[in-house]
């Protein structure tokens, strides 16, 4: 397989290599200018392996989030599971806790975002995005240690435009509204409004409910106003609201065996729900045909952003100040059993705010050596809840009390209701610098020294639904809660010898902590200028990400203690990377990476299958690979391009992972003498394909004197990967490609525009996340899995008018 898909990788380079480019001195690329070095710089001239996304491609290819960048940067994938957002670079993200920050840095103009629900906020009038591979540790810092999304903000305009979008797609019924104002209000100071409305009804058919789902609705509205205070110092305010809804989730059951032992042998899943509990006849649907059911889910999330960016020029040198406040607030309820039987509901909620200021002075570029110099200030505070309710209707009523008669009845109408939070303060200083030891040699040294300092706690109680004491005649339910679902309580203690065995079998249900770290990252890059077309890179790379606090067990799982279990650990990387970048003639350019990187105690989550989620640090990891990419114009109003990544991921030493139900544990984790946990040593990491990448054509053609046809098609292909965290054969994604396409018509360089836009038109319906079903397992004896899908064709109508 990686020699098969390293045979891909060169046929691209070859395509994009071949001599009949230089030979066309005539046809030019156009340059694409990033700020991956906080210098702007063209892509030819920096050594790192970026994918830069433009304003024309977003539009092209209807990038809407950070999801959406999938099909465009090989190497980065996204999926949107059911309690968590989940992304990678090269192998490497977070895992499903919502006290994980994420190992792949969401930036927008600066701002750090660092919890993974921030990554699902619309994107709006975007003048490029740029995604960063590998660890990104001095000019990011922030924990940035598998890569980084860097998305910059279309600015006001020295003369006044505007425009309007709209989009229509009939099959999922997706209309988006789309419109932009900019342009000066004096000399001095200039302004932009964006804003935009989407609403989608679904793609998949709830069957309980009767209704498609997905259905979303975001809005989301800029303003953004620059004002030279001087003709040396500018200042620039942005202020930023987004909400983004969702009703129902694109899961569905999709594989449901009979059970082989136990008192419900012969019966699957769905037969025991309904035959012996009298539910919902949809849950009997449990293949994958774009049929749920569900007792209905919804999401309901606010972010806001408001920053003040302050450019200085002092004689030669560049200062620049940025203050960001940010907010975040999420609601959830998740029919979390994830069948329309009557079992249980999940409510989430979110709140999270933060502060940063950042202070950066830029040299300018000197024949010797020149410089970046610069301090990182952010204090944050992050709550999160949930609540297990079990609703007097729930199955988990009669089915406890067939094995225990009158436990089940002391659930009805409770719930287990959970609260943490934590309090953040980094501070950190970063330097880079470059050292032009000839005119074409130059060795970059960077460093960041970070202190961060956290505290937190978390407690669990059992509580009446909707939350109050217990009725005095229910108070033993916290006895149910931890002996059939492993729920740890504060309520435990007034039991006397009974709460003490199950406080002493599942830990404490309140606990805190404090931590302090200090860590350093650092950067060495040697670069060589070996002609004015060609640019070669190696480099070294060591960074953190900073330990915390699980927001989610419901007990220590295979720790000795809940305190224990309480926290997790730093991650640490070492990458070694060498590059090489050509401008092949003026019209065309091919890029080509290799690199090896080594994580230790990598942050990890994963579904326990009753109703928790166990949090660790996977011991040691090796991830090594090889990227290309490359534009080629072919002619004026042809232009070819396409990326390429290899990559080869192993676990090398990680024995705490989870098993899924039926596999046999082989791990005694906590020296009990029981094997608990199963060994994923040599394992690929979830959602890595060996192979992924893409080719597109974009054209123009004149037709009818001023008017033209503008198209784009495009292929993305990704080989096979896992999608099930315990490594379920069943949660396995075979290898597909799938088909975009977008055709324009409108006067050239004119003030309206018509198109059709054709995304997966081969109808690829791709696993996204797979996972046993929440007790199926536990209190049924049975395997039941769920999967969430991607969406299938669409085929949408834009209209755009600018002015």
């Amino acid at each position: 397989m990686f020699t098969k898909s390293l045979m891909n990788v060169s046929t691209l380079s070859l395509l994009l290599s071949t001599p009949a480019v230089a030979q066309n001195n005539e046809i030019k690329i156009e340059e694409i200018v990033v700020t991956a070095q906080s210098r702007a710089k063209g892509l030819q001239h920096v050594p790192v392996s970026v994918s830069a996304v433009d304003a024309r491609m977003i539009k092209n290819t209807n990038v809407m989030k950070v999801g959406d960048l999938t099909a465009l940067a090989p190497s980065f994938t996204y999926t949107e599971s059911g309690l968590t957002t989940l992304f990678y670079i090269r192998g490497i993200g977070s895992g499903a806790n919502q006290g994980f920050e994420q190992s792949v840095g969401v930036y927008a103009d600066g701002i750090h975002f660092p919890l993974a629900q921030q990554s699902r906020m619309p994107f709006l009038d975007l003048e490029r995005v740029e995604i960063l591979r590998g660890p990104q540790t001095i000019l990011f810092g922030k924990n940035s240690v598998a890569g980084a999304i860097s998305s910059i903000t279309a600015k006001p305009t020295e003369e006044f435009e505007g425009s309007m979008t709209g989009s229509y797609e009939v099959e999922d019924g997706e209309a988006i509204v789309e419109g932009m104002l900019s342009g000066p209000l004096s000399n001095r100071v200039r302004a932009r409004l964006a804003t935009r409305y989407r609403n989608q009804d679904g793609f998949m058919h709830n069957a309980t409910l009767n209704r498609k789902e997905p259905q979303r609705e975001e809005f989301t509205v800029r303003g953004t106003l620059d004002i030279d205070v001087t003709d040396d110092m500018r200042v620039r305010f942005k202020v930023e609201n987004s909400s983004f809804d969702s009703t129902g989730r694109n899961v569905e059951v999709d594989f449901a065996p009979a059970a082989t032992v136990g008192p419900f042998t012969g019966l699957n899943y769905g037969q025991i729900l309904v035959g012996l509990f009298g539910q919902d006849p949809g849950v009997l649907n449990q293949t994958r045909d774009g049929i749920r059911s569900s007792n209905g889910d919804w999401s309901k999330n606010q972010t806001g952003i408001y920053q003040m960016t302050l450019d200085w020029d002092i004689g030669d040198h560049k200062l620049q100040a940025i203050s960001a406040y940010e907010t975040m607030n999420s609601d959830e309820s998740c029919d979390c059993d994830f069948t329309g039987a009557n079992i249980f509901l999940l409510g989430i909620q979110e709140d999270y705010n933060q502060f940063s200021q950042e202070v950066r002075l830029t040299s300018p570029e000197n024949d010797s050596f020149d410089y970046i110099l610069g301090a990182y200030f952010e204090t944050s505070n992050h709550k999160y809840s949930d609540q297990i309710i079990v609703e007097a209707n729930s199955i988990l009523v009669p089915a406890i009390n067939l094995q225990s008669p009158g436990a089940g009845s002391l659930l009805s109408n409770t719930q287990s209701g959970r609260k943490a939070e934590s309090k953040t303060t980094v501070l950190s200083a970063f330097a880079q610098f470059d050292w032009h030891l000839s005119d074409v040699v130059t060795l970059q040294l960077g460093g960041r020294l970070t202190n961060n300092d956290r505290t937190g706690n978390r407690d669990m109680t059992i509580e009446a639904a909707g939350g109050g004491t217990l009725p005095a005649a229910q108070a033993a339910a916290a006895i149910v809660y931890a002996n059939a679902f492993a729920i740890s309580s504060t309520n435990l203690a007034a039991f006397g010898p009974t709460g003490a065995f199950f406080i002493g079998q599942l830990g404490q249900p309140q606990v805190s902590g404090k931590r302090n770290e200090t860590s350093f990252s650092s950067d060495v890059k040697l670069v060589w200028d070996a002609s004015d077309d060609t640019m070669l890179y190696a480099s070294w790379t060591r960074g953190n990400k900073a330990g915390g606090f699980d927001f989610r067990a419901n007990n220590k799982g295979s720790f000795s203690t809940a305190d224990e279990a309480f926290q997790f650990e730093p991650e640490k990387v070492n990458s070694y990377e060498v590059g090489a970048k050509f401008k092949i003639g003026m019209a065309a350019e091919l890029n080509i990476s290799a690199y090896l990187t080594k994580f230790s105690d990598l942050q990890i989550s994963i579904f326990d299958s009753v109703l928790g989620f166990n949090v660790g640090n996977a011991a040691t990891s090796k991830v090594k690979g090889i990227e290309v990419d490359g534009r080629w114009a072919l002619s004026d109003r042809i232009r070819l391009s396409g990326s390429a990544s290899l990559i080869d991921f192993n676990f090398t030493d990680f024995k705490n992972g989870q098993c899924y139900f039926g596999q046999t544990p082989d791990i005694d984790f906590n020296g009990d003498g029981v094997n608990e946990l199963c060994d994923y040593t040599g394992k690929t990491n979830t959602f890595v394909s060996n192979f992924s990448g893409n080719i597109a054509i974009d054209f123009n053609y004149p037709v009818l004197n001023d008017y033209e046809i503008t198209g784009l098609a495009k292929v993305f292909y990704a080989s096979d990967y896992a999608t099930s965290f315990t490594y379920d054969p069943v949660g396995n994604q075979n290898g597909v490609a799938k088909i975009d396409v977008r055709l324009a018509f409108g006067p050239q360089d004119g003030p309206w525009e018509i198109a059709v836009l054709g995304k997966n038109l081969t109808d690829q319906i791709t696993k996204e996340n797979n996972f046993d079903l929440p007790l199926a397992g536990s209190s049924f004896g049975v395997k039941s899995t769920t999967s969430f899908y991607a969406q299938g064709r669409t085929i949408a109508l834009q209209a755009k008018m600018r002015f």
